[in-house]
């Protein structure tokens, strides 16, 4: 029961992760199949008892019930009861309903309808929100302070431009005659949820923008897939969930294999903020942004210009639900610098893959990519 228990909990902190793992816990908050076709079934699930909520759209409701769950620090059952998450047995989703009313209300009538206050404003990652201000606090992040440039970098002439930097990381890794050779990869390993279990992974890209992830868990295989345009999960057990349009931004970032080309092509504005610590490293932070979705955070290494890390945004109707993704030792794969080590974190979970073996321009059958 104790190791179930840790595959079940493991392939949730999967979904919660990874912008391109769909959430097991898609199962849960009232879904109810209603339509006759078994595949339309699984693509458009309904929620019951909707009273807040209830003019958002489906595909939606699951990054708003993982923003609340990042913003308190709480999971599922903090207000739902399990296996009946329609019910309102529970105080605390009473008092969630009336919070969502208020914050609702104050957007509108305060800031213009835009969405400057979310359940993070005040919970900050606690269920009981504090009232007396703390000792230490951490600045926000880039985007939501939404700055053009970094007061603390005007004037300073020591930080490159930002087509500087993009040179330098497509040197950095190999080139673009390099880099734009590379037509599919294969790469095993891997991944731990903080849970202190590995499980063998499998993470198969293929250009254009195609990605299957498979994490061989003992209860079966919890498999992944982005076609280029759309993308599902599919747990061990159970039927095919669609993605979350909300994570589609991030999963074309992950397989696209010529990130490093495409960058000044996915954003229109590029702009170089400020220099900050990662790790042990001192990094160049790049802001990028375009009309068609959220910004993205990249910090490159300012000595040898490899991407150290990326932090992105997914939109939900309450908040941004931010996944950073840290990447690390680096290894030469036929001319073309790969990261063998990365830590994909969510507020209050973390993802970590290392991989062992990665193969490119490898043969990767298009039926990989395939809805079954």
């Amino acid at each position: 029961m104790s190791n179930r228990r840790s595959v079940l909990r493991a392939a949730r902190i999967i979904g919660l992760n990874l912008a391109w793992m769909y959430p097991l816990f898609l199962c849960g908050f009232g879904l109810r199949d209603t339509s006759v076709n078994a595949q339309e079934k699984a693509a458009q699930p309904k929620f019951e008892n909707l009273q807040v909520l209830k003019d958002v759209p489906s595909d939606q409701m699951i990054p708003a019930m993982q923003f609340i769950s990042a913003s308190l620090g709480v999971e599922c059952e903090f207000c739902h009861v399990r296996d009946a998450y329609d019910k309102d047995d529970k105080q605390s989703k009473k008092t969630a309903r009336r919070m969502i009313q208020m914050m609702f209300a104050l957007n509108a009538n305060q800031f213009d309808g835009e969405r400057a206050v979310t359940c993070y404003t005040c919970h900050r990652g606690s269920a009981k929100p504090v009232s007396i201000p703390m000792v230490d606090s951490t600045a926000p992040y880039v985007s939501e302070a939404r700055l053009a440039t970094d007061p603390a970098a005007t004037g300073r002439t020591d930080l490159p431009s930002a087509d500087d930097v993009i040179e330098k990381y497509m040197q950095a890794v190999g080139g673009s005659a390099a880099v734009a050779n590379v037509s599919s990869r294969v790469e095993s390993g891997t991944v731990t949820f903080g849970l202190g279990v590995g499980f063998p992974i499998e993470i198969l890209t293929k250009s254009p923008s195609r990605q299957a992830m498979i994490v061989h868990l003992s209860a079966g295989d919890s498999s992944t897939v982005f076609d280029g345009q759309n993308g599902w999960f599919r747990p061990p057990a159970g039927p095919v969930r669609d993605m979350p349009q909300a994570d589609i931004a991030g999963a074309k970032l992950d397989a696209d294999l010529q990130f490093p080309i495409n960058v000044k092509k996915t954003f229109q504005q590029l702009k170089v903020i400020r220099t900050e610590k990662v790790g042990e490293h001192e990094a160049i932070l790049l802001f990028a942004t375009n009309s068609s979705g959220p910004p993205l955070e990249l910090y490159f290494d300012r000595q040898t210009g490899l991407l150290l890390r990326q932090l992105r945004f997914g939109s939900s109707p309450l908040g941004l639900n931010p996944t950073q993704i840290d990447y690390g030792d680096y290894k030469t794969f036929d001319g073309v610098q790969v990261p063998l080590h990365l830590v994909i974190t969510r507020p209050n979970r973390t993802l970590d893959i290392h991989l062992l073996q990665v193969t490119q321009n490898a043969r990767i059958d298009d039926v990989k990519f395939a809805r079954p």
